[in-house]
């Protein structure tokens, strides 16, 4: 297995969670108007952002990062449902992140239409205008296939 690779995906992660600790200081939650791309330009091209504002049930997509967008169209294998993609799966716990108001992980080994194994991680963190109303969350995500 490739270790830097693997390393790589952890440290988007741990990045994007470290910045936004860093820019909640002592609130519980850092705004919308907290989040400076050019900050973690490095990272932004594999960010997202989703309104929860707009809809509680289906993610609303602010902003979704050019690395991102290879994932609406990686199909996954499932046992009734062929149709779930990565980026899917990336925000398929947004609601977590929602309603319990902390940083959700997602680490999964997922397997592709074409039976091919993928390492993938994500980050949901929560972000609130009030302090108290979750309205947004940003969140990064990566994945590879796993070598064969």
């Amino acid at each position: 297995m490739n270790q830097t690779a693997g390393q790589d995906e952890r440290r988007l992660v741990r990045k994007l969670l470290t910045y936004w600790l860093r820019i909640s200081g002592d609130r519980a939650f850092p705004t919308l108007s907290d989040i400076d791309p050019d900050q973690i330009a490095d990272i932004w091209d594999s960010c997202f952002l989703l309104d929860t504002s707009q809809n509680r049930d289906f993610p609303y997509f602010q902003y979704l990062g050019p690395s991102l967008a290879k994932y609406s169209g990686v199909l996954l294998s499932g046992k009734t449902d062929w149709a779930m993609t990565l980026l899917d799966k990336a925000v398929q716990n947004f609601k977590e992140a929602v309603e319990k108001k902390v940083p959700v992980l997602v680490e999964d080994n997922l397997v592709r239409y074409d039976g091919r194994l993928i390492l993938f991680r994500a980050v949901m963190l929560p972000l609130s205008d009030d302090g108290e109303t979750i309205n947004y969350i940003v969140g990064a995500a990566n994945g590879r296939v796993a070598e064969e």
